[in-house]
């Protein structure tokens, strides 16, 4: 006659299915990369329409700084990023190409230049480098918006880096969290004069 199998090994049995379930379900999230970036200043500034060139248009010359908190590596596809003025977003179109673009200048409101090295290989979507843990991609990337743009209070950020699966990562970051403009510079081969070190919204690029 067969014997009936305890209450406390069918607990037992059932405890093991489920942490076996439990690991495979704990791999799985956390082998997708998270990642979590800021924005470390934008520079606004004026640039003409590719589709009108008589038309000018916002430019947001930005220098983005990534981090994967997972223990794994993935490569950013594209990217996007959205302004909130007045209380409302506004997508802004990324500006494609501007590698090519020649003896590309970038100046602070008074007209100084703001000399930046090796721009075009420093644009973040030019490195070819992942994402990884602990080793961070930073780089510039330029976005364009309404010319109106241009002197209006800009109240936040947002930035999404969409990776090679598709997957959308989204950080805010508003401009009184914006880096120290000096530790800018030791890291983006940027030197920027004084009379551009003002608060972030009156920062200009062109």
């Amino acid at each position: 006659m067969p014997t009936e199998t305890p209450l406390w090994l069918q607990l037992l049995g059932l405890l093991l299915a489920l942490s076996g379930w439990a690991k495979v379900i704990f791999d799985y999230v956390t082998g997708r990369p998270r990642i979590r970036g800021r924005i470390f200043t934008v520079m606004r500034g004026q640039m003409p329409n590719p589709a009108r060139p008589s038309e000018m248009l916002t430019a947001f010359t930005t220098y983005l700084y990534l981090l994967n908190t997972r223990r794994n590596s993935v490569h950013m596809l594209d990217y996007e990023m959205e302004a909130q003025i007045g209380g409302k977003w506004h997508r802004l179109q990324r500006v494609y190409g501007i590698h090519n673009i020649k003896n590309l200048s970038f100046l602070a409101p008074d007209g100084t230049e703001i000399k930046i090295s090796n721009f075009a290989d420093n644009l973040i979507y030019r490195r070819n480098i992942a994402v990884e843990y602990g080793k961070p991609l930073h780089g510039w990337i330029v976005f364009a918006g309404d010319p109106t743009f241009h002197v209006v209070e800009t109240e936040k950020y947002r930035v999404t880096c969409i990776d090679v699966y598709r997957k959308r990562h989204v950080f805010v970051t508003t401009p009184k969290d914006f880096e120290n403009l000096y530790l800018l510079q030791d890291m983006a081969d940027v030197d920027i004069p004084e009379s551009a070190k003002t608060p972030p919204n009156s920062n200009h690029s062109s």
